[in-house]
């Protein structure tokens, strides 16, 4: 094995295309990936051009194809020989002195697909530091960067630029007639920032991004999947779009405006490319877990990890135990099952009645515990605004032809977390509006619209929502829990928050942490032998009335939430203990909601 990994160190794209198979092959036998420098962990400009590396993250948007030479002939002028070569896996040609592209024949063009990777949205502080423990590569700091060079011919042409394959042209780098140069832009103030090139999902939040170039055709991939990507790197600066060349508008018509050349083609010290040999759709993102998954244990372990959350989050909910048992199964929930228009597994938690009188920034504190928890979440205050001014929605640029992100662009098993206690007096303009309709849709039906201007379609997702507020909340929920805090608890809340983070060793929140992802992967099924449920719900419908009206939304409603109450205890089956204690959950919530719990001052 060591053999094999230090051949992955060396390997470059030309001896892969030599024999792709058998380097593939080997590459999915390789036990230790971590051998292969993580971009998401170190700096790309301690990389060397063309050498392996990985990016793991989630797919933003996707570009038009893009055509390029996959074989071409270089004669050699002091030799006077002729030799094919290849663009596939790279973005430049390593042409020498002396040798010269021929143009004119024996030219094979291909096209590959290019999306834009960016790393995922909301990873937590704690994942992306054990990340960083196991990838992060140190002697990488001290690798002379070879990729500094400006002259190599770039083999590439976009997909709107080219009407057939004879319309395709080499980039020559060292054209110094046509190619703008560093020096030739230092005075020109930059057409587009720093962010807009990035094109993050999330503001203000720490991220990378990466260009993919996909030459397998069989690769379902979608936008918004969580990827890790094992591709040859190309940093090659003159493939930044300030250094593109430029076009005679009498000669050849301006297909791309500036703009969009240069968002297209930013620099590849801010966003490098990775031409992928392998791309492996993820499941989840939480590097505590191993690939192999052993059910079994996981289950049996599971009320251990079960009892240090409860006691955890009783704690933090002031001594509200319901209010605990349902947090922990909003924690676990995610869709397990789409059909037709139908949605199954989403559970919407509203927690109420938080004491923002004593405490006006409890939800916070709140938020500031469960990401020390989960994978990946993202803390948004509902104010005036906002809802007036945040982008949710991703929608297209049609000038730069991208899809700009939106907040609510999050790859699966996000949790998101809204807090209504800082909304204040104010009116909600249009755009407001509207933001509050796309956190509707996302609660009811787990679908964000992108805006696409001419038209709209529908994304599929996956978003636990959490909503903490004082009243009901005015967004809809699957479940809504009342707070009743202990008045012993509301007295040293402050007190609390510490000792919770003294108690959460970190051994103990790593079993939580494994406790909560794994429960999304287990596989749970209903047993056929479910009498008990059918012969509850009949009592339940006989007891009924017009003011108490029992429908067939409540029996789903404990379905979901009896699924959730076997999961969390380390059931994959359902059986008559967790559905009692799932009926006792909801009598008592219910009754909570209907006696009005008296606001916490």
């Amino acid at each position: 094995m060591q053999d094999i990994t230090h051949d992955f160190e060396t390997v470059s794209p030309e001896i892969w295309r030599a024999n792709e198979e058998k380097w593939k092959e080997r590459l999915l036998k390789l036990q230790n990936w971590h051998k292969i420098p993580l971009i998401n962990s170190n700096a790309s400009h301690n990389l060397s051009d063309a050498s392996l590396a990985r990016f793991r993250g989630m797919v933003q948007d996707m570009h038009n194809p893009e055509f390029y030479f996959e074989e071409f002939e270089v004669f050699n002028s002091s030799t006077n020989e002729i030799q094919t070569k290849s663009g596939k896996f790279t973005d430049t040609a390593s042409i020498l002195e002396n040798e010269k592209i021929n143009y004119t024949e024996n030219l094979k063009s291909a096209q590959r697909q290019t999306m834009v990777v960016v790393s995922l949205p909301g990873l937590n502080e704690w994942a992306q530091r054990i990340e960083d423990e196991k990838n992060y590569i140190k002697h990488l700091e001290n690798q002379p960067n070879t990729s500094k060079r400006l002259n190599a011919p770039i083999l590439k042409r976009s997909y709107d630029e080219t009407e057939d394959e004879n319309a395709m042209e080499v980039v020559e780098g060292d054209n110094k007639k046509h190619a703008r140069h560093v020096e030739d832009t230092k005075d020109q103030p930059s057409s587009v920032s720093r962010e807009h090139l990035l094109n993050f999902p999330l503001p203000d939040v720490p991220s990378k991004s990466c260009i993919v170039k996909i030459y397998d055709d069989s690769e379902n991939i979608k936008i918004n999947d969580m990827v890790e990507v094992v591709g040859f790197l190309s940093v090659d600066p003159a493939l930044s779009g300030e250094f593109q060349q430029e076009k005679n508008p009498l000669l050849e018509p301006m297909v791309e405006s500036e703009v969009e050349t240069i968002t297209h083609n930013p620099p590849p010290s801010l966003v490098p490319r990775l031409h992928a040999v392998y791309i492996k759709k993820l499941d989840h993102c939480n590097p505590l877990l191993k690939d192999s998954v052993d059910e079994e244990s996981l289950l049996r372990d599971a009320n251990t990890s079960r009892e240090h959350l409860l006691k955890a989050l009783s704690e933090l909910l002031l001594g509200d135990r319901l209010a605990a048992e349902y947090l922990i199964c909003h924690l676990i929930a995610c869709v397990y099952l789409r059909q037709d228009t139908i949605t199954l597994g989403q559970f919407c938690l509203n927690i109420s009645n938080l004491p923002t009188q004593k405490y006006p920034n409890y939800a916070k504190q709140l938020y500031d515990i469960i990401k020390q928890f989960v994978t990946k979440s993202y803390y948004l205050p509902l104010t005036v605004d906002n809802m007036n001014t945040i982008a949710l929605l991703p929608k297209k640029d049609y000038d730069c032809n991208r899809l700009t992100s939106g907040i609510l662009q999050l790859s699966k098993h996000t949790h998101l977390v809204l807090d209504e206690t800082k909304m204040e007096q104010g009116r909600l303009d249009a755009a407001g509006v509207q933001n509050l309709a796309a956190l509707g849709s996302l609660i009811k039906q787990q679908k964000v619209e992108y805006d696409f201007k001419y038209y709209k379609m529908e994304f599929d997702s996956d978003i636990a929502v959490l909503i903490l507020s004082e009243g009901k909340s005015l967004l809809p929920s699957d479940v809504h829990v009342p707070l009743r805090p202990e008045q012993s608890s509301l007295e040293i809340f402050n007190a609390i928050v510490e000792a919770a983070t003294y108690y959460l060793k970190e051994d103990i929140m790593d079993m939580i942490r494994v406790y909560l992802t794994r429960l999304k992967l287990v596989k749970f099924t209903i047993g056929e032998d479910l009498k008990f449920v059918n012969d509850d719900f009949v009592e339940m419908r006989s007891k009924s009335d017009s003011e108490n009206p029992v429908t067939a939304d409540d029996l789903h409603r404990l379905l979901v939430l009896a699924r959730l109450v076997s999961l969390s205890r380390g059931c994959s089956t359902l059986g008559k203990e967790c559905w009692d204690i799932t009926k006792r959950m909801e009598d008592e919530r219910i009754g909570r909601v209907k006696n009005r719990v008296a606001p916490t001052l």
